[in-house]
């Protein structure tokens, strides 16, 4: 997966989509962080990181940056499916409308 998302387009994606302004060791094993890799992050004294610190560390950036890209994938595809659904809503309007 590419991290080359935009640094500040993928903090709005940590805030706004997955809801965290900190991040702390419980909400990092949620989204497959290791341990090691969150502590080796710049960690407060009472173990959070914060966006910032985020996008600081390559590699939670990059874990992040897929996350990113996983979200938006599955928003062209839901997307996609929704505008097939309305074709075919449509291929049948038209149909039934000749009848």
């Amino acid at each position: 997966m590419s991290t080359n998302i935009n640094a500040s387009i993928l903090k709005k994606f940590i805030v706004n989509n997955l809801g965290i302004d900190k991040l702390n060791r419980q909400q990092a094993q949620e989204y497959d962080i290791k341990n090691n890799e969150f502590l080796s992050a710049d960690v407060d004294e009472n173990n959070y990181l914060d966006v910032d610190e985020i996008l600081d560390n390559k590699d939670l950036y990059a874990q992040f940056a897929t996350l990113y890209v996983e979200e938006k994938e599955k928003e062209a595809e839901a997307k996609s499916a929704d505008q097939e659904k309305e074709e075919q809503t449509k291929v049948k309007d038209k149909n039934g409308a000749g009848v």
